[in-house]
């Protein structure tokens, strides 16, 4: 059970939520309505009059981007710039730090071998059948993929986690590797793309953690304005819907406040 406080005069703070969760909700109609597409301009008129900044609206167009929806003439935020940089292949590459550097170095390591690694021969071998080709492959493909890694790599993720990528591309592209006309230049993209793919997907989950740390900011900022007179013991099935919030969504953005018990 969760301990706050009830200011019996709220009603209008109530409504205020409601309103602003239904014109949210209307928004997301008509976007699913129109192809999970929808204007900027008509999202700023639906919200026109609430006294909504720019930061805000662009934490709505954040949150309908989540949903999938589309916000056609939106500012891009900082998260959807780094998405279009990885898709550009922005040509300054980040240098690795000293402490990437030795990383790397103890990386490498691992796949030394004596002997000369000629892709073109291994990929022969694989292709015929030879499975045992498969560990040597990866040995073979290690300088691509490092290549790839310096070419993407960012200050926000960790070099190493852009390798294991690579390698994991380099896996999935051995599964299908029979299709390919050309295997050597197919597997590269591969590797690349899982890089890719995966530094977006980081991007998107910062956007999304953002968006549950400003739910949580809100969340006690609703609560405060709840509270002054009486002690009222709430169960967070209480709270959520007091505040129209869904269940789920209510815990989990109480258990980044700590007050999920």
């Amino acid at each position: 059970m969760l301990n706050f406080k009830y200011k019996r005069k709220t009603g209008e703070c109530k409504m205020d939520i409601i309103e602003f969760q239904n014109k949210l909700k209307e928004v997301q109609t008509l976007a699913l309505n129109n192809g999970k597409k929808v204007k900027a301009a008509l999202v700023e008129k639906f919200f026109e009059g609430d006294d909504i900044t720019q930061d805000k609206l662009q934490k709505v167009y954040d949150f309908l981007e989540i949903q999938g929806i589309h916000v056609e003439g939106a500012e891009k935020s900082p998260e959807a710039s780094i998405q279009e940089e990885v898709m550009q292949e922005a040509a300054a590459e980040i240098p690795l730090t000293s402490e990437e550097k030795e990383f790397l170095e103890e990386y490498l390591l691992g796949f030394e071998t004596e002997e000369e690694l000629l892709k073109e021969e291994l990929l022969r071998a694989f292709l015929a059948g030879n499975q045992e080709c498969t560990e040597k492959l990866i040995r073979a493909y290690q300088d691509e993929i490092v290549k790839a890694a310096k070419k993407l790599n960012r200050e926000d993720i960790f070099f190493g986690d852009l390798l294991q990528e690579g390698n994991m591309g380099l896996l999935t592209a051995l599964e299908r590797l029979s299709e390919q006309e050309n295997p050597d230049e197919w597997i590269v993209r591969e590797i690349e793309s899982t890089m890719k793919l995966f530094i977006e997907e980081q991007a998107q989950q910062k956007k999304e953690d953002n968006i549950l740390v400003e739910k949580v900011r809100d969340l006690e900022k609703k609560v405060k304005e709840l509270t002054e007179d009486e002690d009222v013991k709430y169960s967070v099935e209480e709270l959520a819907a007091f505040l129209d919030m869904d269940l789920e969504e209510m815990e989990s953005v109480l258990r980044l406040t700590g007050d999920d018990k």
